[in-house]
């Protein structure tokens, strides 16, 4: 017996991971006031908002530059969820708006070390909790990022230690909705996560730990193939056991449903069908679960911290690869080729390049479609399905242009993370359409049932109150799963030049211009970060290859 079907014929206890449900499922009228109660219990799980909504004052502070407030959101936010199902999604979150803090070099929030402890949201190592304060505020709040992200991948890795703690969670989800089960973190943000730490560990000079991060992230991207495809097995586990009728409960009702015959409905095709389109018309030929930035990152960093020629090598393959990815960028040609005469002893130097963070990456939002389900039950009284969508940013980010020694050059796309998202959205559409309608039926079962019962305990009048009843909970916990990782940019892009002799250079996008003196070295890095054309530039800059 599945772990579906064992959910709806548990003899006493759900098996849950919330562990609170009283009994599923007992006989007579006194059943149907239970059931009543058990789906009356689901309305405050379900919650009435989307993540979406949630967040929004917070995406509104960082948006408009109010980058202070979105710091002590993002904080508060991670605490109050650190053993929630979302501790993940809010951990990378704040880890990400804490980069954004060091690179505007604001002080690290006085709560940020004090709030259950220094050295769980503030510095990366525990040793390090009584430096904080003296530290740099770029330094400190790089140190605070880290450790969220820490916080975020240890989750992470616990799920995928202990597969059976998220059999309780999708049934949970059968009877309310997959924002119930816990978010451990999608493809890009795993593999991106990974990007960041090693831009993070950069900045503080800790290059090893860099190497490692990096290295992680290429294992997420291999590991993603393979999730998708358990993703999608295990929706068909599901559909399968409603098409065989399978699930019944303690009095033989029946949930029959063949989840072929909605998605074969022409109506039902078009709906669904409008979805993915919206999506693939974003998508890039990168390849599934594939990142250009970290691609890039990768090939910098090999290159210019090589320790030998397999390090070389390695930033010969992820330049070619990131040339291939963005053909129309001129750097990334020039950088493939730079790679190929590393690789043959030719180091560079006197280069800088700026990385250039752009616009805000496309976030999920609901969708309400009434979809034919053709249940073999009695009249259902609600039967609509919430799915999400990809809603993306209107536009592309403007160019950054760099002036160094009266020569402007634009700001080249590296890596879209509109098609990033997109391509992981359609990736897990099919799974994600199978598991709602699953959900869907399962739920309209329920309810027909429970009328069945009142209806024959109560007569006319009591069927009428729980179709009122069901119909009011049923559509409390119709909710999608919009959570997604909000703080990302729209596009990366690039600029590679010689070092100009004055070591200046000027950088503009709009309104917003700044003068960055690079440091002494032999490759420089400046980092550039817009969210939006009104909000403020945020820059730093570091040396990757220091003078001898």
């Amino acid at each position: 017996m599945s772990h579906f079907s064992a959910f709806f014929v548990s003899p006493r206890r759900c098996p849950t991971r919330a562990g609170f449900l009283a009994p599923c499922w007992t006989t007579g009228w006194a059943a149907a006031w239970r059931s009543a109660g058990l789906l009356a219990l689901l309305i405050p799980l379900a919650g009435c908002q989307t993540y979406t909504s949630q967040t929004a004052q917070r995406d509104a502070d960082l948006r408009r530059g109010s980058l202070d407030s979105a710091v002590l959101r993002a904080n508060a936010d991670a605490l109050r969820n650190d053993d929630t199902k979302d501790a993940v999604l809010f951990r990378l979150e704040q880890g990400a708006i804490l980069r954004h803090a060091a690179l505007a070099r604001l002080p690290l929030p006085s709560q940020v070390r004090t709030e259950r402890g220094a050295s769980e949201i503030g510095p990366a190592r525990p040793e390090a909790a009584d430096a904080a304060p003296t530290e740099r505020p770029e330094e400190a709040n790089l140190r605070a990022s880290l450790a969220a992200f820490d916080r975020a991948e240890e989750r992470m890795n616990a799920y995928d230690r202990e597969p059976e703690v998220r059999l309780g969670s999708s049934s949970l989800a059968l009877l309310t909705n997959l924002a119930n089960l816990p978010y451990e973190g999608r493809a890009y943000d795993r593999i991106l996560m990974h990007g960041y730490k090693a831009l993070n560990y950069l900045q503080l000079g800790e290059r090893d730990a860099a190497r490692v991060e990096l290295n992680r992230a290429l294992q997420r991207q291999r590991d993603a193939l393979a999730g998708n495809s358990a993703r999608l097995a295990e929706a068909e586990v599901a559909a399968s056991e409603l098409r065989s009728g399978r699930l019944t409960d303690r009095e033989g009702n029946r949930a029959v449903y063949d989840i072929s015959r909605t998605l074969g409905d022409a109506d039902a095709r078009r709906r669904l069908g409008a979805v993915d389109a919206s999506v693939q018309a974003r998508i890039r030929p990168y390849g599934d679960y594939v990142n250009p930035f970290v691609v890039f990152l990768d090939g910098l960093f090999f290159l210019t911290q090589a320790e030998d020629r397999s390090d070389l090598e390695r930033a010969r393959l992820s330049f070619e690869r990131v040339a291939s990815f963005a053909p129309d960028n001129p750097y990334a040609v020039a950088d493939a080729a730079m790679a190929e005469a590393a690789a043959e002893g030719k180091m560079p130097e006197g280069l800088t390049y700026v990385i250039y963070e752009a616009g805000v990456a496309p976030f999920r939002e609901e969708i309400r479609l009434q979809l034919p389900l053709y249940l073999v039950t009695d009249k259902v009284s609600y039967v609509g399905a919430a799915f999400p969508y990809l809603r993306f940013s209107q536009g592309r980010p403007p160019v950054l242009n760099v002036t160094a020694e009266g020569v402007t050059l634009p700001s080249a796309l590296v890596c879209s993370m509109d098609s990033v998202i997109a391509s992981d959205f359609r990736n897990e559409w099919p799974s994600v359409v199978t598991k709602t309608l699953v959900g869907t039926a399962f739920r309209a079962t329920l309810d027909a049932a429970m009328q069945r019962k009142a209806k024959k305990e109560l007569g006319e009048r009591g069927q009428a109150f729980f179709e009122i009843l069901t119909a009011v909970i049923q559509d409390s916990t119709n909710i999608a799963d919009t959570r997604t990782w909000r703080s990302l940019p729209q596009e990366f892009h690039t600029v590679r030049l010689a070092t100009p002799a004055d070591r200046k250079l000027v950088l503009s996008v709009g309104g917003a211009t700044q003068t960055v003196e690079l440091s002494p070295g032999r490759i420089n890095l400046v980092y550039v970060k817009l969210m939006d054309p009104g909000s403020p530039l945020l820059v730093n800059q570091g040396v990757l290859v220091p003078v001898p």
